[in-house]
């Protein structure tokens, strides 16, 4: 379905002389003038991400909304614009955004291209997208983002390097802490039911179940087989609470978590960071997604 839309570029092209009517020239000279370079990112969870290693050298500018699936996303004109003026554009890739190639083929944009999945292995790559939840791939990430900034940026590589450095130190303190968090949930209550399949590393890592997820796959709908199987999966491996996130309907999540007789938490953040300010950067929302769970899956 995604493909589909992003064949709708040409069209997309031709509307582009009527958004960049609408482009507020004034955006490009600041950021032009201020020396600041350019660098588009697929979603706002790898934009805090970039931001906290390019801190003020850069501009960063992000095509997902806040509160939008990257999996899901239809691009728009101005996107292309965005992608004009970038030195740098930093993706997930292992398949999250598949209507960007398309997209990034249909403008005019010069900038090197960073896909930060690439470092993982194939095999992991085709099983999950989702590496950013596991905060020491994120310290993977982290690394090639310095890098790529350091190459196009060379008289700022220090600074770069330091944030970097910095930065992977909080990642690192993250870890311990939801190692603790995590410690604090009896073991068998350590089993999650979410909306989209985006868990699996951090599951992984920490030590927790995933039996499913209510999409089985980004933009399809469960059929009425495939709740009432989930049902009965959340109730044979005591499932305490159906995670959904802000992005999609609590409806579906609902009808679940009714279903089997346990809660419906509606405020589990991945794909996108959100609009508090505590949700802004890639720490807060971690530390809130981590409390969120501990709490659902200790009650």
């Amino acid at each position: 379905m995604v493909l589909d839309k992003a064949r709708a570029l040409p069209a997309v092209l031709f509307a582009l002389t009527l958004a960049a009517c609408s482009h507020s020239p004034g955006e490009t000279a600041r950021s032009q003038q201020s020396g600041s370079l350019v660098v588009v990112v697929t979603t706002s969870t790898l934009g805090a991400l970039v931001q906290a290693v390019g801190d003020d050298l850069i501009s960063v500018h992000t095509l997902v909304p806040i509160g939008s699936s990257p999996e899901t996303y239809e691009p728009t004109p101005r996107d292309l614009i965005e992608l004009e003026h970038a030195s740098l554009v930093v993706e997930n890739g292992a398949g999250l955004e598949a209507w960007l190639d398309k997209l990034i083929k249909s403008s005019a944009t010069n900038a090197r291209i960073l896909v930060l999945s690439n470092i993982m292995s194939p095999q992991l790559r085709a099983i999950n997208p989702h590496f950013w939840l596991d905060p020491n791939y994120c310290e993977l990430y982290v690394a090639q983002i310095a890098r790529a900034l350091s190459q196009i940026d060379p008289q700022s590589a220090t600074r770069y390097r330091a944030n970097a450095a910095a930065e992977i130190k909080r990642l690192s303190d993250l870890d311990n802490w939801i190692r603790k968090r995590i410690a604090t949930i009896p073991p068998n209550r350590r089993t999650m039911i979410t909306f989209h399949d985006a868990w699996y590393y951090f599951d992984r890592r920490y030590g927790i179940r995933d039996v499913g997820a209510i999409e089985p796959s980004p933009g399809r709908e469960p059929s009425a087989a495939d709740l009432s199987a989930l049902v009965a999966t959340a109730r044979a491996n005591n499932v305490r609470a159906i995670f959904a996130e802000p992005e999609f309907s609590p409806k579906l999540a609902k009808t679940l978590a009714d279903g089997a007789g346990i809660k419906t938490v509606t405020d589990l953040y991945d794909d996108s960071l959100g609009q508090a300010p505590d949700l802004r950067t890639y720490e807060g929302m971690m530390r809130h997604d981590v409390d969120t769970i501990v709490q659902a899956l200790n009650s």
